[in-house]
């Protein structure tokens, strides 16, 4: 089981976003971020990945020890993923708020969709009238 904090829009939608390591972020960074709407971060590591890899192919062309380069590339490559798979969700929250979404509640599910599940009903047994929503996961 995993905890979820759901995040809910004005307009009903629900996020939510699991709490802790992002596996979907480790391994898929900047895909992941434009994915999730995160349009600044996702096209800022795409720029970033673009003038690093060039960098280092000047330094490759200038004579610089290719195994060195290589190994440079490497580990910054593994550092970003995982920077990026400790802080990915914070980021999606982060996000979801700018973009007018509200903290709702923490709950504890094995799932996205069972944590949705979990929200609404806990909603439905305080008020009824409110407890249905679409999910935007």
């Amino acid at each position: 089981m995993k905890q979820y904090k759901v995040f809910r829009h004005p307009d009903g939608r629900l996020e939510p976003v699991k709490q802790g390591w992002s596996w979907p972020a480790f391994f898929f960074s900047w895909f992941w971020a434009l994915f999730k709407r995160m349009w600044v971060l996702g096209l800022s590591l795409t720029a970033a990945n673009a003038f690093l890899g060039g960098f280092l192919e000047v330094l490759r062309q200038l004579g610089n020890d290719v195994d060195a380069v290589d190994a440079l590339w490497t580990v910054a490559v593994i550092v970003l993923h995982v920077v990026f798979g400790l802080k990915g969700n914070t980021w999606r929250e982060t996000n979801l708020q700018r973009r007018g979404y509200d903290y709702r509640d923490v709950v504890t599910a094995a799932t996205p969709d069972g944590a949705v599940a979990l929200f609404l009903k806990k909603r439905q047994d305080i008020d009824p009238e409110r407890a249905t929503s679409p999910v935007s996961h």
